[in-house]
């Protein structure tokens, strides 16, 4: 898919108060590269949101081994991932055990150190049209709830990850088709130019700029 620039028309005064960047990536790898090099430009957060698919449930701890086995997880996590594949251990937590706290395990397996950065992450669903649906590692684009560009579908996931509603059904089938998604809430235009050229750069596909007025 080619990069796209979604536009709509400004409210009075043509004033524009932000702009959502946003692409999917076909792997987690891209994501997370963009999500190091956001950080290490200073930038704050909590304008990130993302969706993650996975493989099915995540509190069933056979999904949690399947992700761990599909990912490398960083060092220092190997007795965190021992826990996970062998969850009943006489010594050791079960994962569902492991699941209180700011991040939810499986967001150290997948993000990384990035992990701590992002915050708060969670699970949700997505959905589309024909009834299929998929588990993802999801955060909500806070900057995008504050700038109002998260729209009015309760209940849906994408809306809360940033997606503008002009590309939530297609994004509703990539994600379900395994891709994962990436956004950022930017209040400056040269911010939001840096973001999509981030993206592009680690492999993103589908990228939007997306006026907030």
């Amino acid at each position: 898919m080619s990069s796209l620039t979604v536009k709509r028309p400004p409210l009075a005064g043509g004033t524009v108060r932000a702009f959502l960047v946003g692409a999917v990536f076909a792997d987690t790898s891209g994501l997370t590269q963009s999500l190091a090099a956001i950080r290490s430009t200073g930038t704050a957060s909590d304008i990130v949101g993302f969706a993650v698919p996975l493989p099915g449930d995540p509190t069933d701890d056979a999904v949690a081994a399947e992700v761990v086995g599909r990912i490398t997880a960083p060092a220092g996590f190997a007795a965190w991932v021992r826990l996970v594949i062998d969850p009943h251990a006489p010594t050791s937590p079960t994962y569902r055990d492991q699941v209180a706290g700011r991040n939810v395990p499986l967001a150290y397996a997948i993000l990384g150190d990035v992990a701590e950065w992002v915050g708060a992450t969670g699970y949700m669903r997505v959905g589309r049209q024909d009834g299929a649906s998929a588990w993802v590692l999801g955060r909500p684009n806070h900057a995008s709830a504050v700038q109002g560009g998260i729209g009015t579908l309760r209940g849906d996931a994408l809306a809360t990850v940033g997606v503008p509603l002009a590309l939530r059904d297609a994004f509703r089938n990539l994600v379900v088709s395994g891709n994962s998604v990436l956004t950022t809430c930017e209040t400056d235009p040269g911010r939001a130019s840096r973001d999509a050229d981030i993206f592009r750069r680690h492999g993103g596909r589908a990228t939007f700029v997306h006026p907030i007025s």
